[in-house]
C-alpha cells in the first residue's frame, strides 16, 4: 500500500492546490524583471492584480529582500537573498 501511496501523490500533482498570493507575487516579480522596475500603479497594470494588493505584496517582497524601491520605482533587489 506504501507505494500505492506514492504514485497517488505523483497523480495528484495533476490537479495541484495552488496558492494565489504566491502567484501573484510571481507575477509581480516577473513583471519587475520584464520592464527593470516600475510604479506600483504600472505593476497593478501589467500584472491585472489590483493595486492594493500590489503594494502589499511589494511591502513583503522588499521586506524579505527581494525588492528594492528607487523614487517612486520598484525593482527586483541587486543581490537576491535566493542562496543566503
Amino acid at each position: 500500500m506504501g507505494s500505492d501511496h506514492s504514485q497517488d501523490h505523483t497523480h495528484k500533482d495533476t490537479n495541484p492546490t495552488l496558492i494565489g498570493s504566491v502567484q501573484r507575487a510571481l507575477r509581480l516579480v516577473e513583471a519587475m524583471y520584464a520592464e527593470g522596475g516600475a510604479t506600483a500603479k504600472r505593476l497593478s497594470r501589467i500584472t491585472g492584480i489590483p493595486l492594493p494588493t500590489v503594494y502589499h505584496l511589494l511591502r513583503t517582497l522588499s521586506h524579505e529582500g527581494y525588492v528594492q524601491r528607487e523614487g517612486g520605482a520598484f525593482r527586483l533587489a541587486d543581490d537576491l537573498p535566493l542562496a543566503s
